[in-house]
């Protein structure tokens, strides 16, 4: 997934001091790639290099006089993990001045910081080819404006300033428990789960398993959710002969300590070792909190929102609701989303509910998330709710999704949308190149992407072949 950046400046560049800049940036290590495309059909149109500095002089003079259209609106410049844009505006419309930005993919690190660095030497340039700004000089941190990215807040949560930080989001959006929300994805933890919480026989063990096909299964699962922190295991001794309950061990260690002292019955004096002793276990708060609530499937698409790259502070989730309905919303590209999240199945009721909380957010992009089943009747009314409001000339994306790890379904809606983000925020430069400018950006992180997949893969079939050679 393909994440944008940019910067405005109010300083403006006219069309003849455009081409030194690209010149100074070029210097710099920059270089831009439609003027370079350029350069290269001349070359190839006059068989050599020989003149072709004039041939550019000659048809930006054309491009400008004749053709009544601006020769330089602006640069891409690729590096091996980002690119960086360069779009300047025109005095006729609101655009006038500079945008810089980049693009990049998730795991870059520090892209801000190369933003700003390509801001600075911007700046630099402008200064050494005698660029003026419209008020006069102004600092780096002045001159370059960071465009506020689009947010809204989930039904049921106001956005506050100082949530607004990611810092202080990410404190409290912490899961805690990941290995219990992992281990909760599984549906038959959650109905063993529940049927502990429902139990009226303080959950034996011995009458849990019971009736059960495979039994070391269950107890297995049991083990792994005491592990995970959502079962809270006991031992009950209780007297034989008068069958009263004597007391609880917080573990079969603490029973092995009792027994080893010859402790014996208070109702009838025989050995604690010979009385009636049962495997107790029982929810702990946290298996209360992530199941009762549905928080558990919260904390997993929000994981999966962090593993595809989403800033934290673009993600924001309000309160779940009683029945288990919880909501998140996130911007990506400055297009908001409305994640729905239910623990169960969804029905009619449930969908007329989403699709209000859609209207009332304005979300371009509605999805359903469930753990259960969608039924058939919600589909149909999430879909011509989508369908009316594309007759109406408003386009709503409806994406249902059952199961709980949405992640891939989540990444290809996300792609979707900063492609189509990336070809609007370049537009400007389609006439340049003759080609779209931001089409051909998306495909290069793709393509380069897999050919750093394949290079791994070679790699790694190289170092082991090395290995096998060594040991003979």
């Amino acid at each position: 997934m393909l994440f944008i950046e940019s910067k405005t400046s109010k300083r403006s560049v006219d069309a003849a001091k455009r081409l030194g800049l690209l010149e100074k940036l070029q210097e710099k290590g920059m270089t831009p790639l439609i003027r370079s495309t350029r350069l290269n059909c001349y070359e190839q149109a006059l068989l050599g290099p020989d003149r072709v500095a004039e041939m550019e002089r000659e048809v930006a003079s054309w491009e400008e006089t004749e053709d009544d259209r601006t020769y330089i609106r602006g640069d891409v410049f690729c590096f091996e993990d980002f690119v960086l844009f360069l779009i300047f505006g025109d005095d006729e419309d609101e655009t006038a001045g500079m945008r810089a930005g980049i693009v990049y993919e998730a795991q870059i690190f520090e892209p801000t910081k190369k933003l700003d660095a390509f801001c600075r030497n911007l700046s630099d340039a402008l200064d050494a080819t005698g660029g003026e700004s419209h008020n006069g000089a102004l600092d780096d941190e002045s001159e370059w404006q960071q465009r506020a990215p689009r947010r809204i807040a989930a039904p049921g949560h106001k956005v506050s300033e100082q949530e607004s930080d990611s810092s202080s989001l990410s404190q409290k959006r912490d899961a805690g428990h990941p290995r219990a929300v992992e281990l909760l994805e599984d549906v038959e933890a959650r109905r063993l789960l529940r049927r502990i919480t429902e139990s009226q026989t303080e959950g034996r063990i011995s009458e849990i398993v019971s009736g059960v096909e495979n039994e070391a299964a269950v107890v297995s699962l049991i083990n792994r959710m005491a592990d995970a922190g959502l079962l809270r295991r006991e031992v009950q001794v209780s007297c034989r002969k008068k069958g009263r309950s004597l007391f609880r061990l917080p573990s079969p260690d603490a029973l092995n300590v009792i027994t080893a002292s010859n402790a014996t019955c208070s109702e009838c004096g025989t050995a604690i070792a010979d009385e009636k002793i049962e495997d107790l276990v029982k929810p702990t708060e946290t298996a209360a909190q992530l199941l009762e609530d549905g928080s558990w499937l919260s904390s997993r698409v929000h994981s999966s929102l962090r593993e595809l790259g989403v800033p934290e502070n673009q993600i924001d989730t309000g309160a779940t609701s009683e029945d288990g309905e919880a909501h998140i919303t996130v911007s990506v590209c400055d297009e908001p989303f409305l994640l729905v999240l239910r623990d169960g199945d969804v029905t009619t009721a449930h969908a007329r509910h989403a699709l209000a909380r859609q209207l009332e957010t304005e979300a371009a992009h509605l999805v359903i998330i469930s753990s259960g089943k969608i039924q058939d009747e919600a589909r149909e009314r999430l879909r011509e709710h989508a369908r009316r409001r594309l007759r109406g000339g408003s386009d709503v994306e409806v994406i249902l999704i059952e199961g709980v790890d949405a992640t891939e379904e989540l990444r290809q809606a996300f792609e979707r949308v900063s492609q189509k983000a990336l070809a609007g925020e370049l537009s400007a430069l389609d006439a340049s190149l003759g080609l779209s400018v931001g089409f051909i950006i998306a495909t290069r992180f793709r393509l380069m992407q897999h050919e750093g997949a394949l290079t791994d893969l070679a790699e790694s079939a190289v170092g082991a072949l090395a290995g096998s050679l060594r040991e003979f």
